[in-house]
């Protein structure tokens, strides 16, 4: 079959609607995934979807594949990706299907892979599925799979309210942006005691009231006015499928989330002492401050959910986290990403700490520092453009701490640390666009860091400033 190669990206697949994935591809994936199952003695998988328009769609094709090859499939329906985790233990299987795409516009599409539980392809299963669906070298089952369909709300709503104590009452602004957690998450704001004020909350796929991404400076804005125009202790967005969030305190600041792994850090390291965290290459350098003034170890890895958790595993860790929004805990869940159970364990420890958001943030190391800005860039460019721009960048900065693959095996860009901030260029693992993020202790060495990085990439005429993946341009003018 003839697929878009680029669409099978470092883990997981993602692509436009009608241009890279129609029925007839999805329906080829599943039989490349059911292969890849069979593969390994697993003939039961949970699949669910999102609330974009082609889910419904796109679960029925990939489900079709699937039974083909002998796969007997749950049906969760609508759920957020969490909940597919979660299912991977409550029906004890390996395989799981999660259709979305996360953060990406409404006429994008794709699948995040099981390929254990709480674990997700990495590079190489990818390229094993790429590889499975081009030749159509698939599994000749003898039989058809089942699919019997199951709602697994309750079970999950049980589980991951079982694991805090909130023991304060909060007044808080929940935004989902129409994407597919607003029913969810209210519900389990409302169950774990807390007064909840919803916007945005009718699930539609168009997303009309903007991409659901809390990396979005215009959507943490507008939540930041909510939360003072209704005198909310704290706001929270999250992305589409609901394994990222992002938060506003009671003072409408927006707190990125490096900040929040920070927090997250500076919580377990207080119970386990000496634990390891690990954070990714975009976060800020308040992480590795607070995490050793608080007595841990940090190890900085790429950028990439897949690759966090790996880590996390490899290294013994108590806890992870991106600046994108993803969160991992390793003491009392599972150790995927999960937003729901995020959520509440801030409130949790705003709650033990008897204190607000802002005032715990008081505590931190500051830094003037930009949110993760997306420039788009050709799939087929984007590697050429950081490769040739990472030889000028640590010319331009001889004395800088820098981190790439050479410390980091399979590194997707550069960064470079100085004794009062970072800058850090890379290309993404998901889509075709190349991020960067930089801070400085002053507004003067901020504005000259964000000067540079402005005409730094304005060098690159590859760069496509008005495609639908920028976000966050407005921190470059």
């Amino acid at each position: 079959m003839e697929i878009n190669p680029f669409i099978f990206r470092n883990y997981d697949i993602r692509g436009k609607v009608d241009e890279d994935l129609d029925a007839e591809k999805v329906e080829a994936l599943g039989k490349a995934y059911g292969t890849f199952l069979r593969k390994r003695k697993i003939r039961q998988a949970v699949v669910g979807r999102d609330c974009r328009t082609t889910g419904e769609e796109y679960q029925a094709a990939m489900m079709r594949g699937m039974v083909a090859m002998g796969i007997d499939i749950i049906d969760l329906g609508q759920i957020m990706t969490q909940m597919m985790y979660f299912s991977q233990y409550r029906y004890q299987t390996n395989g799981g299907v999660m259709i979305t795409a996360s953060h990406n516009p409404a006429n994008f599409n794709g699948f995040k892979i099981g390929i254990g539980f709480s674990k997700t392809t990495e590079e190489d299963e990818v390229q094993e599925l790429r590889e499975l669906t081009v030749s159509e070298d698939w599994f000749k089952s003898d039989y058809e799979g089942k699919i019997e369909e199951k709602d697994v709300s309750e079970d999950y709503y049980h589980d991951v309210l079982k694991r805090v104590q909130i023991k304060k009452k909060f007044k808080v602004v929940f935004d989902p942006r129409n994407g597919t957690t607003g029913p969810f998450m209210m519900e389990i704001l409302k169950r774990a005691g807390v007064e909840v004020i919803g916007k945005n909350l009718e699930v539609d796929g168009t997303f009309p009231s903007g991409t659901p991404d809390p990396t979005d400076a215009h959507v943490m804005n507008e939540i930041a006015e909510a939360v003072l125009a209704e005198g909310a202790d704290i706001g929270f967005a999250m992305d589409g499928d609901g394994d990222r969030i992002g938060v506003v305190d009671s003072k409408g600041n927006v707190l990125w989330n490096d900040v929040l792994v920070a927090i997250f850090a500076k919580e377990i390291l207080e119970r386990f002492p000496g634990s390891k965290i690990v954070y990714n290459t975009l976060c800020s350098q308040v992480v590795p401050g607070v995490i050793k003034q608080n007595g841990g170890e940090p190890i900085i890895w790429k950028t990439g959910h897949a690759f966090i958790k790996s880590k996390i595993a490899e290294v013994g860790a108590a806890f992870g986290g991106e600046l994108s929004g993803h969160f991992f805990f390793n003491d009392n869940a599972y150790g995927h990403d999960d937003g729901s159970y995020a959520v509440l364990r801030i409130l949790e420890y705003l709650s033990d700490q008897d204190m607000s958001l802002n005032e715990l943030y008081a505590s931190f190391p500051k830094f003037i520092s930009s949110p993760e800005i997306k420039i788009g860039c050709p799939d087929d460019k984007k590697k050429d453009v950081i490769a040739d721009l990472a030889v000028k960048f640590k010319a331009d900065y001889p004395d800088a701490a820098i981190t790439d693959e050479s410390s980091i095996v399979g590194d997707d860009g550069v960064r470079a640390d100085f004794d009062d901030g970072m800058m850090v260029f890379r290309y993404s693992q998901n889509g075709p666009y190349i991020t960067v993020k930089f801070e400085a202790k002053d507004q003067a060495t901020y504005d000259e860091r964000k000067t540079y990085v402005r005409k730094m990439l304005k060098s690159y005429p590859e760069m496509m400033w008005e495609d639908e993946l920028v976000l966050n341009l407005d921190a470059l003018e």
